[in-house]
């Protein structure tokens, strides 16, 4: 963490962070892949399909609060997959990021996962340079297929990066 930022408090994603939560995934979504989505999932990633998607988060996963109290960023596994990881933009580049990513690692590395994985939009260069930083190796692009927040599908490409977690 940035000198100058001040001490972010991180918990378990609780049902009352929903909202604020989809807002700020909505926002970051936006930030990053708004270039390079097609327009039928631009479409479809409203604040409202967010807030759904979420729904089954609460309880898992690791919010970070700022010092009043508003979510600044989050992360959220399913089994060995990484499957969200988002920061606001006002938190962006005061090092929460990193410290988040350390603590999902623990906690994933905690429940006995050992070689996690997760996907970054090929073209998305923040995210990608970030993962790469924090030690995630990259092991190539591949088709996948994201949720158009409708029940449906649509195709995508990802880099898939892979990362061996420390045993605890």
């Amino acid at each position: 963490m940035s000198k100058n930022a001040p001490t972010p408090t991180f918990r378990p994603i609780e049902e009352s962070d929903l909202l604020a939560l989809a807002l700020l995934w909505h926002e970051a979504w936006r930030a990053g892949h708004l270039a390079l989505a097609a327009p039928e999932l631009v479409e479809a990633r409203t604040p409202d399909r967010f807030l759904n998607r979420l729904k089954p988060f609460a309880g898992n996963g690791i919010v970070a609060l700022g010092a009043d109290g508003e979510p600044d960023g989050f992360v959220y596994w399913d089994g060995p997959e990484l499957d969200q990881f988002h920061i606001s933009e006002r938190a962006r580049g005061t090092g929460l990021a990193s410290e988040l990513m350390r603590r999902a690692e623990e906690a994933m590395a905690g429940v006995g996962i050992t070689s996690a994985h997760l996907f970054c939009a090929e073209g998305n260069a923040r995210a990608y340079r970030f993962y790469q930083k924090a030690g995630w190796r990259d092991q190539g692009v591949e088709g996948t297929k994201v949720s158009d927040g409708l029940g449906g599908w649509l195709p995508t490409a990802c880099h898939r990066f892979t990362k061996e977690l420390a045993r605890r």
